[in-house]
């Protein structure tokens, strides 16, 4: 037996009509330009971390040695002057810091630190040609000044930037140049 027969109410019936399938296609424009700024800004903080990581990496590398640097040796100050300057030559031209010694150097060092801290670090490192050279505790706070130096946040300078008056002129450098040997 037939339903529409037995029902003759259901004989009525229309079939269901289905709405049209909706596109997904073209988005508002408004999702565009937002998915185009939130590319644009993924893609300039992960450059930004890179450049910051790549320029970062000698500072990581010298902290790394400088803990594998013996306090106890005589020639500690040498070493952390040794390792502050090759540093400072990963990220300017060798031939402004090879050379580097005395006043010049130590307010290079001294932009990145306190006063106090700067004037504390070129005097243990001026004891490095000393003969009895550094204590223990000298040591001690040498590195502490040196991992202090290494930490500090920011770009290093150009050494042609290091104010004038902080500058020597280059017969007292070279004197204590010639001093020191």
């Amino acid at each position: 037996m037939n339903t529409a027969q037995a029902n003759p109410a259901l004989s009525q019936l229309e079939d269901i009509v289905l709405p049209e399938q909706i596109s997904q296609l073209p988005i508002a424009p408004g999702f565009w330009i937002l998915a185009i700024v939130i590319i644009a800004v993924i893609i300039f903080a992960v450059t930004k971390l890179k450049k910051n990581r790549r320029y970062n990496a000698p500072k990581k590398v010298a902290l790394a040695e400088l803990e594998l640097l013996d306090v106890s040796t005589p020639q500690y100050a040498t070493d952390i002057n040794t390792l502050l300057k090759r540093t400072a030559m990963s990220y300017f031209p060798r031939e402004d810091f090879a050379k580097l010694d005395g006043d010049i150097w130590y307010s290079w060092l001294a932009i990145r630190l306190s006063a106090q801290d700067a004037n504390q670090m070129s005097e243990l490192l001026k004891k490095r040609y000393q003969k009895d050279g550094l204590s223990k505790q000298d040591c001690m706070q040498l590195k502490n000044l040196t991992e202090k130096w290494l930490n500090k946040s920011g770009h290093l300078i150009a050494l042609n930037k290091v104010p004038i008056q902080a500058q020597s002129t280059p017969t007292s450098q070279q004197s204590e140049a010639t001093c020191s040997q």
